[in-house]
């Protein structure tokens, strides 16, 4: 059964809170840019064992837009990390699907003692901001923020890019048109700026400190999440393990996508504990314990 329920972000946005199951493994699971609950929900494996929490971020799915419009990483990042505060207090797994694998990997550097293992499904950032996978999101946000929605469409499809893409990464041709549909907000033209311009700036030297199970999820043909990134973030943290995925758009794959991801992620919570008081204590240090007393 889901549940919503709502926060209020230090934006003053809004925020919609999607949760799965009462009981199992507490798992905080974040959506991609202009993404929200229903695609996490899409790879996340239907199992009593996993108590699943999506926060859709300001702007996205059925949070609302901070007034006046304006979005960081780091915004979205102090949002669910004082969420996920008072929600697990006793620790719990975080992931996240590019956009939100970026999230879940500043929060598991920097809350070490409550993330007890870190899922990263197609990441589209690495050590720096404005990574230059993400000009194709950047040019369509720039037409976005200069024509109408009609207009804007029909300059991308006509481009050399739209052409590039297409033959490359038909997924992400899809994904960038409906960026440029009549159903999304107003506000998406500034959000893809903003984000896509973006990051958390991280350190060869962070990642090799993380030491929670960690696993890393690739796909090819996909040019905004390159598989060698994600290849890249797996060398770099060490235990971590490495899957592949079948590509988006492969309609024949058997299985998808989705159901092949979701047996990854299965097959990785099942081997990770769920949280009590008396293990989230034995994983602080000395001075952490003492703290408490």
């Amino acid at each position: 059964m889901t549940n919503n329920s709502s926060i209020r972000s230090l934006s003053g946005a809004s925020l919609n809170v999607v949760s799965r199951g009462n009981h199992g493994l507490p798992v905080l699971f974040q959506h991609g840019l202009g993404g929200d609950a229903h695609q996490v929900a899409r790879i996340f494996p239907d199992d009593e064992r996993f108590a699943l929490t999506t926060i859709e971020c300001a702007g996205h799915g059925g949070s609302s837009c901070p007034q006046p419009p304006a979005f960081s990483i780091e915004a979205f990042y102090q949002d669910i990390e004082a969420c996920s505060a008072g929600r697990f207090p006793d620790g719990f797994v975080v992931g996240g699907i590019s956009m939100g694998a970026a999230l879940a990997l500043a929060l598991a550097i920097r809350n070490p003692s409550r993330v007890r293992g870190l899922i990263l499904v197609r990441p589209a950032w690495f050590l720096d901001k404005s990574p230059d996978n993400l000009e194709p999101i950047r040019a369509v946000s720039e037409l976005l923020r200069r024509y109408p929605r009609k207009k804007a469409l029909e300059i991308f499809i006509s481009s050399d890019l739209a052409a590039r893409i297409r033959r490359s990464s038909p997924d992400n041709y899809s994904t960038l048109t409906d960026y440029l549909g009549e159903h999304q907000p107003e506000w998406l033209g500034k959000l893809l700026s903003d984000i896509a311009g973006d990051g958390v700036e991280l350190s060869t030297e962070q990642l090799a400190a993380i030491k929670v199970p960690t696993l890393i999820i690739g796909v090819d043909a996909d040019d905004i999440h390159p598989f060698t990134l994600a290849e890249k973030l797996h060398r770099l943290i060490p235990g971590s393990r490495f899957e592949k995925a079948p590509r988006k758009d492969d309609v024949y794959a058997k299985p998808s996508y989705a159901g092949r991801t979701a047996e990854l992620i299965a097959d990785f919570l099942g081997e990770i504990e769920e949280p009590t008081p008396d293990r989230r204590d034995s994983t602080r240090g000395p001075d952490e314990k003492s703290a408490l007393n």
